[in-house]
């Protein structure tokens, strides 16, 4: 295991951010609370500002902010890695360095928005924002935008010693496996997909970075737990589980309101979809009982 591994190793979920009832501010003690209890439910990290997180949503300020409280909250049992949504450098740099300043253990960046058919000018991208910030670095293939990143690629930035891992959303389980074998063990690649884990994890994924562990996070610890342990029937059996709980995480399509009916203190505010129905809601009273049953 390299230095940085834990930060790609285990379910780091992609974490929702609470937010204050009207959403119009950050919910520190919302942090605390969901941090804790992903602690307990066995997460092996926390991805904040993310995707789930609604790092498009936020300002600069709330950003840090976010990640500060999570890495407080935290106090050094869990990896806090933190997202940067910017595909240009500079903002990169700036959010970047407050990150590195208030703690985080490493930080993600999503692709850069130049010439997505010239390697080298990704190359440079990406280490010019390694040279500038003081913390291991991640890549993040945010799905909204498209994307050159290549094994070759990752093995020039593996190389670097800077760069240590990346979530992968494609599903595409034979490109993943090139990622972590071009990375020569020194770069972790975690599965975004959940219908996709077991064969990742079968196949050299490292660790997993799904958006429904945010409410079950307990089935993705223990699905990567299993295949570690070579128990691949029971995780075989789980997996098929992950699917089916899948199916109602998505018609709920909130986890902040499953969160709340789970008993979390989660204001279920975002700024992101303001619309529920009473079907999402009952999908989401549904998802919390199975959790609650089980934890």
């Amino acid at each position: 295991m390299t230095e940085h591994a834990s930060l790609t190793r285990g379910s780091i979920p992609p974490m929702i951010t609470p937010m204050t009832p009207d959403a119009s501010g950050i919910d520190p003690q919302g942090i605390a609370a969901l941090v804790e209890w992903h602690i307990d439910q066995g997460s092996t990290g926390l991805f904040v500002v993310c995707t789930t997180g609604e790092m498009f949503h936020l300002t600069a300020a709330e950003m840090v902010e976010a990640v500060k409280a999570a890495v407080e909250a935290a106090n050094g049992r869990i990896p806090i890695i933190a997202g940067l949504p910017f595909p240009d450098l500079d903002s990169k740099i700036e959010v970047g360095r407050r990150y590195a300043e208030v703690g985080a253990s490493g930080i993600v960046v999503v692709q850069p928005h130049e010439d997505p058919l010239d390697e080298q000018v990704w190359y440079e991208h990406f280490m010019r924002f390694a040279d500038a910030v003081a913390a291991p670095v991640l890549i993040y293939e945010n799905p909204k935008w498209p994307t050159c990143l290549t094994p070759h690629l990752v093995a020039r930035l593996s190389a670097s010693g800077r760069y240590v891992g990346m979530k992968d959303c494609t599903g595409d389980v034979e490109r993943l496996v090139a990622m972590a074998d071009a990375g020569k063990g020194g770069f972790g690649v975690m599965q975004a997909v959940q219908e996709q884990l077991l064969s990742s994890f079968i196949c050299g994924a490292t660790g997993s970075c799904c958006t429904a562990s945010n409410t079950h996070p307990h089935l993705y610890r223990r699905i990567h737990d299993l295949v570690q342990d070579n128990r691949i029937d029971e995780a075989y059996a789980l997996q098929e589980k992950i699917r089916r709980w899948l199916l109602l995480y998505k018609q709920a399509n909130s986890a902040k309101h499953v969160l709340n009916a789970i008993g979390l203190p989660i204001n279920v505010a975002s700024r992101r979809d303001g619309t529920v129905t009473g079907e999402r809601l009952a999908h989401a009273r549904t998802l919390a009982e199975l959790v609650k049953a089980e934890i």
